[in-house]
């Protein structure tokens, strides 16, 4: 039986969207975004006005969660995830470190490299945003199982992260 750290790992490697959740003044926001996998983190690209991206701006903070929405009731699994958030700097330099630190399921060299950060660059408003993972969980598949309630296991997040520097 595959440990919490497993299982989170296991889930961050399989898919490919995160549902962000953020919060303004005008109270709390959700949106799915594609994420690329980072060491202790992802980063996501957005807008630089959208909704979400205002409120890292300000707050510095998101959350998000990572399942798989096709499993079974009896199956279901996700990662629950709180972030320090930060939008990236639209030179190319600083572009060009982030999407070359990538792990090996996501990381691209070379020609493609340089095609995505001129592809980033070229998008005035285009921005990347850095979610550094500093606290995550997993479902607790046996309190659900046994009790029907809703509960979650906290793991390392270091030992999730270094599970899927080896997965490339």
């Amino acid at each position: 039986m595959p440990s919490p750290e497993q299982r989170a790992a296991a889930i961050l490697a399989a898919h490919r969207y995160v549902v962000l959740g953020t919060a303004d003044a005008d109270g709390p926001w959700t949106a799915a975004a594609q994420y690329r996998l980072l060491p202790r983190g992802m980063f996501v690209e957005s807008d630089l006005e959208s909704r979400h991206a205002r409120a890292i701006a300000v707050s510095g903070s998101a959350s998000g969660v990572v399942f798989d929405s096709s499993a079974a009731l009896s199956d279901a699994d996700g990662v629950q995830l709180a972030f320090r958030a930060r939008e990236v700097d639209a030179d190319e330099t600083t572009v060009r470190e982030v999407l070359g630190a990538r792990l090996a399921r996501d990381a691209t060299t070379g020609s493609a490299l340089e095609g995505e950060v001129a592809g980033i660059i070229a998008i005035p408003r285009k921005r990347l945003y850095v979610l550094h993972v500093e606290r995550a969980y997993v479902f607790d598949r046996d309190a659900w199982r046994s009790r029907g309630t809703d509960a979650r296991l906290e793991v390392d997040v270091a030992a999730v992260w270094a599970g899927l520097a080896v997965e490339g």
